[in-house]
């Protein structure tokens, strides 16, 4: 059974994230709401990633397994079937017509691509040779290793977020503030995993307002352990107007200067 037969049957049994919602994704009905059809919200030639990919060819899917109290991308992160229904040939000829215009990546962003994996692997198989970039995968990898096996082989650059810190339980950062259960164990293990395939892995790190200690800390310990990891320091957090306590402030320079310290001590592999 190829990798897209087998990405299909999680269109009616899906197991791509730890909340293994089976066959509730059929009716729409699983943690992401994400059905059988992907809608893409907006896709564009992106001067916001990292260096190495930019201008990105930028496909951001509607839908997400997270539920992060301060996304900014909420309109579509929470609204599955937001923007416009989207096939494998559709997305393939637009992924040629950005290279002719000049992506150096074909970037699958959220929302989350996790739901969408089917869709994202059957569409590179269809281009086949005539994909001349880098495929990379953006994603909040809270995945299972199903998913990691599907992508196996089809992504060239995997751009993990690893946002939140190593405590557990209902009042920990990752499910408290992200939604995801046992955040820590599940993202880590991914990360590992891709790593020890030989991946290209840029790890994102998102700076949040009065979680140096709590999250940021320990993510970049844990990321200076694995010295083959890349890393990007994100400063752009912008906090809903609907959020209390720290996380409702903005993110204030001394904060961001903190955490480029220390990743300058642990001795960070950072890209911008």
């Amino acid at each position: 059974m190829n990798a897209s037969t087998r990405g299909a049957t999680h269109l009616a049994d899906c197991h791509l994230c730890p909340f293994h919602c089976g066959a509730l994704r059929s009716v729409a009905g699983g943690v992401c709401r994400v059905g059988a059809v992907s809608y893409v919200a907006s896709e564009m030639m992106h001067w916001g990633e990292e260096e190495p990919l930019r201008p990105a060819h930028a496909i951001f899917f509607s839908g997400c397994t997270a539920r992060c109290t301060f996304c900014i991308a909420a309109r579509f992160a929470f609204r599955p079937i937001y923007g416009v229904p989207v096939h494998a040939e559709m997305l393939a000829q637009r992924i040629v017509q950005r290279q002719a215009e000049g992506a150096r990546s074909v970037c699958f962003i959220g929302g989350d691509p996790a739901p969408h994996i089917p869709l994202i692997v059957e569409t590179l198989a269809l281009l086949g040779e005539r994909r001349t970039v880098p495929a990379v995968f953006n994603s909040n990898f809270y995945l299972t290793d199903e998913a990691l096996d599907l992508l196996d082989g089809w992504i060239d650059i995997y751009l993990p977020d690893l946002k939140f810190g190593p405590a557990s339980g209902p009042q920990s950062c990752g499910e408290a503030l992200g939604g995801m259960p046992d955040y820590w164990r599940v993202v880590t293990h991914c990360i590992d995993r891709v790593t020890r395939q030989g991946s290209r892995v840029i790890v994102r790190h998102l700076l949040m307002p009065g979680h140096f200690d709590c999250c940021t800390a320990p993510a970049l310990a844990w990321l200076a352990e694995r010295p083959a990891l890349e890393v990007s320091l994100l400063t752009q957090y912008l906090p809903p107007a609907s959020l209390r306590g720290a996380p409702a402030n903005p993110l204030r320079a001394e904060e961001i200067e903190r955490a480029r310290a220390l990743a300058a001590r642990l001795g960070l592999r950072l890209v911008k």
